[in-house]
Order: structure tokens, then C-alpha cells, then sequence
């Protein structure tokens, strides 16, 4: 068997320490490459988990605005409806107390009218307003509601302050404007 010199060992350890030592690089740059590429991973995936929980969240807080938005507009036109009703009673209440003060003028202007309108006819009123009617050929009836009804044939008018009230309602409707937070008539 041949001799081996310590050269031959020397050069032999030499070349499996170069081959180990390469062995090593290629394991340390495949392991660097690797974890790279898993950092890589993780931080695409808490990207990805970061957006789509800040998307999810932005829909959350729309969609509570705007059911925080509907509940608000929903309370205010409740509310702005309930004054505007409110509006509207307090006016035909008083409308209604100062027909009521006003109404022997109005009936003395109703039977005036009716007087020269119609040349007879049938009037039933209060006691009060008799003495109102100054042409002959109607009939006089007495009553002690406070309106006065008249009939000629088919015809029918009867004037009193619910009546009056009740052809008003719609031209009131009309005319109130609202605006912010006045009322106009």
C-alpha cells in the first residue's frame, strides 16, 4: 500500500473543509432565500389581513352612519311633522274662536247675500238672526244650533263656523309655508 504523506491529509482536509464550507454557504443563501421568502409571505398576508379588516371596518362605519343618518332624518321629519300638525291646530283653533266672535256679522252677510240672490226659500237659524232677513217670501225656521241652513228645492247651503272651518282646511294647508324655524301664514 502506498505511503501517504501529511501533504496528501493537509490537501485532502483542505478540499473536504472547501466542500463543506460550500456546502454551508449553499445551506446558509437556500436558508436566507427561504426565510426571505417567508418574510415575504407573512408580511403580504398581514397586508392583506390589515386591508381587508380596515375595508371591512370602513363598511362597518358607513353602514352605521348611515343608519345613524336614517335614525336622525327619520326623528326629524317625526318631529318637524308633530309641529306642523301642531301649527296647523293652533291655527284653526283660533281661526275657529274668532269665527265664533265674528259670526253674527258673517250671518248678517250670508242672509244678506242669500236675500239677493234667491227670491225664496227656506232659512233655519237662531232666533238672534231673524230679524236679519228684511225680504218677503222666505220661511223662517228657528233653531238653537248656531248656523244657518238654507233650502231652495234641491238646494242646500249651510253657513256655520265648523262649515266655514271645514272649506278652509285645504286653502290653510296651502298657505302655511314652513321655513327653518318660523311658520308663516
Amino acid at each position: 500500500m502506498p505511503v501517504s504523506s501529511v501533504s496528501d491529509f493537509e490537501h485532502f482536509a483542505e478540499k473536504v473543509k472547501k466542500q463543506i464550507s460550500t456546502k454551508v454557504r449553499r445551506v446558509e443563501v437556500e436558508t436566507s432565500d427561504y426565510l426571505l421568502a417567508k418574510e415575504n409571505e407573512a408580511e403580504h398576508k398581514i397586508n392583506s389581513w390589515t386591508k381587508h379588516a380596515h375595508f371591512e371596518w370602513d363598511q362597518e362605519r358607513y353602514a352605521q352612519e348611515q343608519r345613524s343618518h336614517n335614525s336622525i332624518e327619520e326623528e326629524v321629519n317625526r318631529k318637524w311633522s308633530e309641529f306642523k300638525k301642531e301649527r296647523k291646530s293652533a291655527l284653526r283653533s283660533a281661526l275657529k274662536i274668532r269665527l265664533y266672535q265674528i259670526f253674527p256679522t258673517l250671518a248678517e252677510c250670508f242672509i244678506s247675500q242669500i236675500s239677493q240672490k234667491y227670491q225664496t226659500g227656506t232659512l233655519t237659524m237662531p232666533e238672534a238672526y231673524m230679524s236679519f232677513v228684511t225680504k218677503e217670501g222666505f220661511l223662517l225656521h228657528m233653531c238653537e244650533k248656531e248656523q244657518i241652513i238654507f233650502t231652495s228645492g234641491n238646494l242646500y247651503i249651510e253657513y256655520s263656523v265648523e262649515r266655514i272651518i271645514e272649506e278652509l282646511t285645504d286653502e290653510i294647508d296651502s298657505r302655511m309655508h314652513f321655513k327653518e324655524d318660523t311658520w308663516q301664514v
